[in-house]
């Protein structure tokens, strides 16, 4: 099962929540503060990771 988020991550708990729904695979934009926060998270669980860099969501 895959995650897509079309705005960044900002939080580690956002991998770990779809962790524990079967999530093997999450894409999003990156470029949040934390997002090496996120990266270490996706990697202590398996989960593969793809930063796409678009960011169609905007404040």
């Amino acid at each position: 099962m895959s995650f897509v988020s079309d705005g960044s991550l900002p939080f580690r708990d956002n991998v770990d929540h779809a962790r524990r729904h079967g999530v093997t695979g999450i894409a999003e934009p990156g470029g949040s503060i934390r997002s090496g926060d996120v990266e270490d998270a996706c990697r202590e669980f398996g989960i593969a990771l793809a930063r796409t860099g678009l960011r169609p969501f905007h404040h």
